[in-house]
């Protein structure tokens, strides 16, 4: 996503280009139009390009993108499914080197959260074609056999990315890793497993677009996890921890452990 300072050059330099500003939405900052195309710059930031032939705004984002922006090669991470009762935890790591960069700008990649299933699994294919990484999928059944083993949420996801991160900082050597935080060890424990390395382990890193690009990936994997499962059992499974407490009088109690992160409460009652 684009600084308020970087927004108002880019469409400085679109407009001496030919773009035309139209009045824009309100939760929208500039609606610009060239031939038949459209560029949509949102208030947080992201970026959108619409009508029949958006080749233009393409090409400019993209470049104005790949010359003011921070293009430090680097990995970007998140998860999906931390917060969830029913389904997986995926963990998704992304190494974006410059072809990686021009692509996640080329998609307007932003946080998963801001996007519709649909999108989320298209664009997690594109993302997955040009860019590197790591997708760990911790389906019910092993995570909460490794709960078991670390009795705290944070600590086992700490573990997950030191062993994703293992890999990929051995494979791609990047100068900078960005992870979303939840944990305020994370940092100290990353710094002292892999030196000469530079971690930002911050809120809201989706703004970066690797990590953006990592947020897609992991809950397009989380998605098709879920769907799985609703296959097995017959039945529809909710996102976001809707009607819990009704799921589980659904599964039968000797194979809750496939479906369900059995540490979470439901409605005041535990395993």
């Amino acid at each position: 996503m684009l600084s308020r300072e970087q927004i108002e050059l880019l469409v400085k330099k679109l407009k001496e280009k030919g773009a035309k500003e139209e009045s824009p939405p309100a939760h929208v900052l500039y609606k610009l139009k060239k031939d038949k195309g459209i560029l949509t710059i949102y208030k947080t930031g992201s970026i959108t390009f619409g009508g029949k032939d958006s080749s233009f705004f393409r090409e400019e984002v993209v470049k104005f993108y790949l010359q003011n922006v921070d293009r430090t090669p680097r990995i970007g991470c998140d998860e999906a499914g931390k917060g969830e009762f029913i389904g997986p935890l995926v963990v998704a790591c992304v190494y974006a080197d410059e072809k990686c960069f021009k692509k996640l700008v080329e998609l307007g990649v932003k946080d998963s959260k801001n996007l519709s299933r649909e999108r989320i699994l298209k664009m997690a294919e594109e993302i997955k074609k040009n860019c590197r990484g790591h997708v760990k999928v911790i389906m019910p059944s092993q995570y909460n056999r490794l709960y078991e083993r670390y009795r705290n949420l944070n600590r086992l996801l700490e573990a997950v990315y030191v062993e994703i991160l293992e890999k990929l900082i051995e494979k791609y050597h990047p100068e900078k890793v960005i992870v979303d935080k939840f944990s305020s060890k994370l940092e100290e424990i990353l710094e002292g497993r892999f030196k000469g390395i530079q971690f930002e382990i911050v809120p809201k890193a989706e703004r970066d677009p690797v990590v953006a690009a990592a947020s897609i990936v992991a809950k397009a994997e989380r998605l098709k996890a879920m769907n799985r499962l609703e296959r097995e059992l017959g039945i529809e499974l909710p996102e976001g921890n809707l009607d819990n407490q009704k799921i589980l009088q659904l599964i039968p109690s000797e194979i809750r452990h496939k479906f369900v992160k059995m540490h979470f409460k439901t409605n005041g009652s535990k395993r």
